[in-house]
């Protein structure tokens, strides 16, 4: 399988809605930069300690305080490595629309979900 038929397929799984999306990593009285730094460190462990959900969680709420937040790209890639702001971006995308999904996954991953192509990207948002 393709790693666009593998996250599709994960995307497509009935989930048990009586998961709730675990509390963000930081508070809301945080800066933006520091929030960003926070999230940030929360995924490159849950990444050093192989553990999937938490990995596409962190990155899930990375991905929106990047795209929700009024500090410019070079500000956030100060702090962030290019490869996880990618990464975060498009965990929030996909799975912007029910973040509660990701705990449903089987086979994603953050690195399965970089590995896709834009155009596939694409089609995981609109047809979700």
């Amino acid at each position: 399988m393709t790693p666009y038929e593998i996250v599709l397929q994960d995307l497509l799984i009935e989930g048990n809605s009586s998961h709730e999306l675990q509390d963000k990593p930081y508070s809301n009285e945080m800066d933006d930069k520091t929030k960003i730094h926070v999230t940030y460190r929360c995924l490159l462990r849950a990444q050093r300690l192989k553990q999937r959900i938490p990995a596409l969680i962190f990155a899930y709420f990375l991905g929106q305080l990047i795209e929700q937040k009024e500090l410019t790209k070079k500000k956030v890639r100060q702090i962030v490595s290019e490869h996880y702001y990618w990464i975060s971006v498009r965990v929030y995308y996909i799975f912007e629309m029910n973040p509660t999904q990701i705990y449903c996954t089987i086979n994603a991953t953050v690195n399965l979900i970089r590995s896709l192509k834009q155009r596939e990207i694409k089609q995981l948002v609109l047809e979700i």
